[in-house]
């Protein structure tokens, strides 16, 4: 009996003994987070150009001193001044930058100029079907060039207002620049060389020398007028400026590159009066007659002339 009364202490007891474990929680198992895959950055473009080394020089003395380094076939690599380096680089033979104060850069397409982007201001040239420039776009006006059925310009036109005219012999030869009222006669001498602008307010007189150089400009244009010296013998290695505002000498080992370096000179500094024009009659007849160079080459000019006038 005592057995049976201790039971239902034993079985109190033994639910006592038993605790109740808390619930474990349920374990997650964490995924990582797969990231997408990151771009990887296009290696930006690596500009190549051809090797130029200058193997001529040229030296400028008198209204600065100035060296310009050229390569054997007379094409400028650099031109070093007081203050100022202007480096010349080139792809597939064309000048592609000039590098200095500014940087200047050449763009083509189907071996025509396309654009000059100097950073701030991009030209941009458009040829028509014919390959003939028609536009150029980007400068204070925008360019148009018209012309005749022989591809002869016949007309520029600058934003909606101004125009110049130019008018042909029958020989293809420029006889007349007109722009508004005032028409300016253009003359050509015996050799095909060009001699001569009159007008009613200009005068500007071409004399020419051996290998038909351009040896002085005269007439109203320039005052007492504007001679180039070459010597001391021939072939010259010596290049002297006389003008009232420059008295520059220009000292080089062969004739061709003093001749390349004083002739851009002189038609940088004293042929191209008014700079701020991109077209400008007289400057681009002599540009396309004395180097025999085209219109988008005449505009490319300006450009190419910042070395020798900065």
């Amino acid at each position: 009996m005592a057995n049976l009364k201790t039971l239902p202490f034993l079985l109190i007891l033994l639910v006592a003994c038993i605790s109740v474990r808390p619930e474990q929680p349920q374990q997650v198992q964490e995924v990582p987070v797969v990231q997408p895959p990151q771009p990887v950055p296009e290696p930006l473009p690596i500009t190549t150009y051809d090797q130029k080394l200058p193997t001529r020089t040229v030296k400028q003395t008198g209204l600065a001193t100035i060296e310009y380094g050229l390569t054997e076939d007379n094409q400028p690599v650099h031109v070093k001044k007081t203050g100022a380096t202007w480096n010349y680089n080139y792809q597939n033979g064309k000048l592609a930058e000039i590098k200095g104060l500014k940087n200047i850069e050449f763009l083509y397409n189907q071996n025509r100029i396309s654009a000059i982007d100097l950073g701030s201001t991009k030209l941009t040239f458009n040829y028509d079907s014919r390959g003939r420039l028609v536009e150029v776009k980007g400068g204070h006006e925008t360019l148009h060039f018209d012309y005749d059925s022989l591809d002869q310009i016949r007309g520029v036109r600058r934003g909606v207002a101004g125009k110049t005219s130019l008018d042909y012999d029958k020989q293809g030869k420029l006889k007349y620049i007109t722009r508004g009222l005032k028409t300016t006669n253009v003359h050509f001498d015996d050799k095909k060389r060009l001699r001569q602008f009159d007008g009613d307010e200009t005068q500007f007189i071409m004399g020419y020398w051996r290998d038909n150089k351009l040896i002085s400009l005269t007439g109203n244009t320039f005052g007492q007028g504007l001679g180039i010296s070459y010597g001391p013998d021939y072939p010259p290695r010596e290049a002297q400026i006389k003008y009232v505002e420059d008295t520059s000498t220009f000292a080089a080992a062969y004739e061709t590159t003093l001749y390349k370096v004083v002739d851009e000179y002189v038609y940088c500094k004293h042929v191209r009066r008014f700079k701020d024009l991109l077209f400008e009659g007289i400057s681009y007849a002599v540009y396309a007659t004395y180097f025999n160079n085209n219109v988008a080459d005449y505009i490319a000019m300006h450009y190419k002339c910042i070395p020798y006038e900065e």
